[in-house]
Order: C-alpha cells, then sequence, then structure tokens
C-alpha cells in the first residue's frame, strides 16, 4: 500500500465513525483569525542579487475542534484551513522570498493560495491519539509561529496526562507543509552557514518524552528526538516562575541540546552541545532578563528545515546558533496594565526590547578566523482586552541586525520591520 494511500486511511476511518454520532457536535468550537503581515528584511551589505526580502500579505486562518463521541473511546475531528492573498502585487517579484507567500521559479507570487489539514482524533480516559495534520510545539519539533502561517505536519502525536503532573508526548511524522508551500514535502534540516556538509531529507521523524510539573513554581521537561538517518537528539530543561515577595518574581527558562549524528550520516558529521538559559526578576510592570547561550562541540545546533532554532533565545534575523558560538543578551519588557493616559485605560499594550551579542563563531571554512554578530529589537503590541473589538491585536517589531560574516551565509546584515494586525473571533 503506498504511503498517500495509507495516510488517507487512517485519517478517515476514525472521521467517519465520529461523524456516525451526533454528540460530537456539542464540545466543539471554531475560532477564526484575520491575519495581515507586512515583511519588510531590508539587507545592509551585498548579499545575492536581492537588496531586500518584502512581502505583504492577508491570511485567513480557520481551527475548528469537535468534541468527543460518547463511549468507552470517544472519536473527533479537528480541521485548520488557510488562505493567503498577495496584497503587494508584482513589486514582491523584486525581493527574497519572506516565507510569507510562495514563490515560482521565476521569484514570482501567486495572488493567492490556500491549504486545508484534517486531524481525526481518539480519547481513552486521559489518552488522547491524533493522526493527520499537525502543528507541534515541543523543544524538539516545533511549529513556527512567526511568518502568515505555521508549518503542519503529517504524522500521529500521543499525549497522556494519566499520572498526576506529568504530561507525556510522542509524535512520529514523515512530511512537512512549510509556512509557504501548499505542498508535503519530506521532513529533513538545512544546511544554516554551511554548520554541516549539506543539507538532506528523510523517510520521518520521531520524538517522545515528558513534562513534569515539580511545584507550582517549576516545571522540567526531557525529550528524545531522531530525523532518521541524519541526527538525534536529547533535550534536558527546566523553566518556572517563583514568586520572592508580594510584587517580585524570579523567572528561568533553561535548555540543554545534545545532538550526534545517526544511520546513514545524510548531512555527515553531527556533533553539538547546546545550553541556553534566560533568568529575570519581574517587579510590577517591569520585566529585566539576562540570557546567555554556548554551543560546544565540533558542528552547529541542527533542528528540522523551516523552523526557529528552539534555543531560549529567539531572535528575528539570526539563530546564533553556530559553532562554538557564546551569546550574550539583555532584555527589558513593559506591561502597561493598571496604567492609564489621560483618563484612558492602556490596558492590553505592551512593549519589549532586547540585546544580542555573539561572539567567537567558527564557520568552519575559514580556518581561525572568528566571527561575530548583534542584533537589537524593539516590539510594541497591543490587544484590545474587552468590548465589540475584544480580539483586534496590533504588532510592530523592528530589528537592527549586523555580523561581519561572508556574504555566502545565510543571514545577512539588515534592518527588519514587521507589522501584524490580527483579528480573531470564536464561535
Amino acid at each position: 500500500m503506498k504511503k498517500t494511500s495509507l495516510w488517507v486511511w487512517v485519517y478517515f476511518c476514525p472521521l467517519f465513525s465520529a461523524l456516525a454520532h451526533a454528540d460530537f457536535v456539542k464540545d466543539s468550537s471554531a475560532e477564526l483569525t484575520l491575519r495581515n503581515f507586512y515583511f519588510d528584511r531590508d539587507y545592509k551589505q551585498d548579499p545575492y542579487p536581492y537588496t531586500a526580502a518584502r512581502d505583504w500579505a492577508q491570511g485567513i486562518i480557520f481551527n475548528g475542534q469537535s468534541g468527543y463521541t460518547d463511549g468507552t473511546v470517544g472519536f473527533g475531528v479537528d480541521v485548520l484551513a488557510m488562505a493567503g492573498f498577495n496584497l503587494i502585487g508584482d513589486r514582491a517579484d523584486d525581493y527574497a522570498r519572506s516565507s510569507l507567500l510562495p514563490v515560482n521559479t521565476d521569484n514570482s507570487r501567486d495572488n493567492y493560495y490556500g491549504k486545508i489539514g484534517l486531524t481525526a482524533k481518539a480519547k481513552f480516559k486521559k489518552n488522547e491519539l491524533f493522526v493527520g495534520d499537525l502543528v507541534p510545539r515541543l523543544p524538539t519539533i516545533f511549529s513556527s509561529p512567526a511568518r502568515l502561517f505555521p508549518q503542519t505536519y503529517r504524522g500521529a502525536r500521543f499525549v497522556s496526562n494519566e499520572i498526576p503532573k506529568l504530561q507525556l508526548e510522542s509524535f512520529y511524522v514523515d512530511q512537512v507543509r512549510q509556512r509557504d508551500s501548499i505542498h508535503y514535502r519530506d521532513v529533513g534540516t538545512d544546511n544554516i552557514n554551511r554548520r554541516f556538509d549539506q543539507s538532506a531529507t528523510t523517510d520521518y521523524f520521531y520524538s517522545f518524552g515528558g513534562a513534569y510539573q515539580l511545584n507550582e513554581a517549576y516545571r522540567i521537561r526531557a525529550y528524545q528526538a531522531e530525523l532518521h538517518d541524519i541526527y538525534q537528539q536529547q533535550f534536558l530543561g527546566f523553566n518556572g516562575k517563583q514568586p520572592l515577595n508580594e510584587q517580585l518574581t524570579f523567572l528561568s527558562d533553561v535548555r540543554f541540546f545534545n545532538s550526534q549524528e545517526v544511520g546513514k550520516e545524510k548531512i555527515g558529521n553531527v556533533d553539538n552541545q547546546h545550553l541556553s538559559g534566560m533568568f529575570g526578576l519581574n517587579y510590577q510592570n517591569h520585566t529585566l532578563s539576562l540570557g546567555y547561550m554556548q554551543s560546544f562541540g565540533s558542528t552547529g545546533l541542527p533542528f528540522l528545515s523551516g523552523t526557529e532554532s528552539p534555543v531560549v533565545l529567539d531572535f528575528m534575523s539570526s539563530d546564533y546558533s553556530n559553532k562554538d558560538e557564546k551569546v550574550y543578551s539583555l532584555r527589558y519588557e513593559y506591561d502597561f496594565k493598571n496604567v492609564k493616559l489621560a483618563d484612558i485605560s492602556l490596558n492590553g499594550l505592551r512593549f519589549m526590547t532586547r540585546y544580542a551579542k555573539g561572539q567567537d563563531i567558527d564557520l568552519l571554512n575559514y580556518g581561525d578566523k572568528r566571527f561575530k554578530e548583534e542584533s537589537m529589537e524593539l516590539d510594541l503590541a497591543y490587544k484590545i482586552p474587552e468590548g465589540k473589538l475584544k480580539g483586534l491585536g496590533m504588532r510592530a517589531r523592528f530589528s537592527h541586525y549586523r555580523n561581519d560574516m561572508p556574504t555566502d551565509m545565510v543571514f545577512h546584515s539588515a534592518n527588519e520591520t514587521r507589522l501584524n494586525i490580527d483579528y480573531s473571533f470564536k464561535f
């Protein structure tokens, strides 16, 4: 039986069973999101043929989730449908791809595109099985929310909450539909900044592990993952919010990845141990955090293609995950809750700025020479908290990123602007 035929059968067998029972409708929910996204990465050094990566698009995202049928084993189905529209027109043809819109072989963008995913699900006590389109949020496999649409993976997910305070979770996926694509492709990894011998795809990826809530403040997580014939990876992390007194809270997030080549070694040698941590203090509306990351081993950190690096410091214009790289970061946030300006409440308004510097970067093919990168980012977001326009959000982000790497690397010095207007409502 062909792989595609097998997946279709697995999708729809539980689905037809669910539709035979009307009770699964009573606990259903649906959310519609309208997302307007402008992306502008203006290069400040001489990269390949394009002076910028620039797109403007309107997205529509429908997320429908059924309840479960009655019985010992309940069945249901989820639907994720997405449609994107090109608002910048033919002008986008002069710019590099931004992952907002599909790009044709001649670098043109279509006027619109759409995709739909179905997920059959079953529930037994506190155990759930999902088969179909998946949007994972694990450190080892993560669907990026940083563009118009997230990635979706084709596969199976199992979640168990039988043991108090412990959530066990596993994924098996064989194909991915990237953020700006309507087509499924084999899972794989990219060769960012030539950290490995080459990029490669493979037959499947799996990950399993769990998260344990130690107490009200702290959680620990541990996962094992393998991208078949490419790399295996172990993850260990903890994070939490510990109140120190009535007004002061200590924040922490520490992540460790250990990665090695496996099987046929399709991208060559993989040898990386990556440690990242962020520690902060929250006082009333203010949060100040310090972060540090360091990469050990003979290669950079591997992760699935099309996503962001799963480390604790997530920046707009670079992943800061090169071989031997040491990264220092400072972050400040202000939440305008309970703040008024001329009797106008500013609840829902948030401001963030952060700075990072990465140094001692080994690009492998340049002898003993070491490189550096740094960025400064600003983020201003407002989401209407109540009233008729509740669910309407606006966000503006800016990044000033510079590096001294050769221009044939993936990341280039750039000024980057992202503007979002999202409106979500449930029905």
